[in-house]
């Protein structure tokens, strides 16, 4: 059995050993913190086809563009292997907050589950979405990383 690798994206200066952790810069609010590797989820990714198993990433898919947006989730399932999961925790405009409270910290998206399910599905390839709550996910490992119990939603898709 090979090495598993799992790709913490967009840490924002949250380190979780056993992870390859990743974000756009190195410095956040005037601190340098500790990273794996510098990766902007705009561009294309330092890694080869079907090599990572999981990919996880809170609060950091709805602060890209919609174009960058789509980039991103293309470069995710460039990367993953097959039956590897990408872990999304995004708000929701189900959990019937204001919509300045939804696009306040940098978010440029707002999504519902239904819109996200049809972009990973029909429009990136994903062959399997589901809305998942907090802690519940396929991969364990994961479940340290979920960041907000009450207005954050877990969505994972699987190559």
């Amino acid at each position: 059995m090979g090495n598993i690798t799992y790709l913490h994206v967009g840490m924002g200066g949250k380190y979780y050993e056993g992870f390859i952790n990743s974000d756009k810069e190195t410095i956040r609010k005037g601190k340098k913190y500790k990273l794996d590797e510098v990766l902007a989820l705009e561009k294309p990714w330092a890694h080869k086809d079907d090599s990572v198993d999981g990919i996880v990433g809170m609060g950091v898919f709805q602060q890209l563009h919609w174009r960058d947006l789509v980039f991103a989730l293309r470069e995710s399932l460039r990367v993953l292997k097959v039956g590897g999961v990408l872990r999304m925790g995004v708000p929701l405009i189900e959990n019937g907050r204001p919509l300045d409270h939804l696009l306040g910290w940098n978010n440029t998206n707002l999504f519902n589950y239904g819109l996200l399910e049809n972009v990973l599905l029909n429009h990136i390839g994903y062959r399997e979405c589901r809305l998942k709550n907090y802690h519940e996910t396929a991969i364990p490992e994961f479940a340290q990383i979920d960041n907000r119990v009450d207005h954050m939603f877990y969505i994972e898709a699987v190559k």
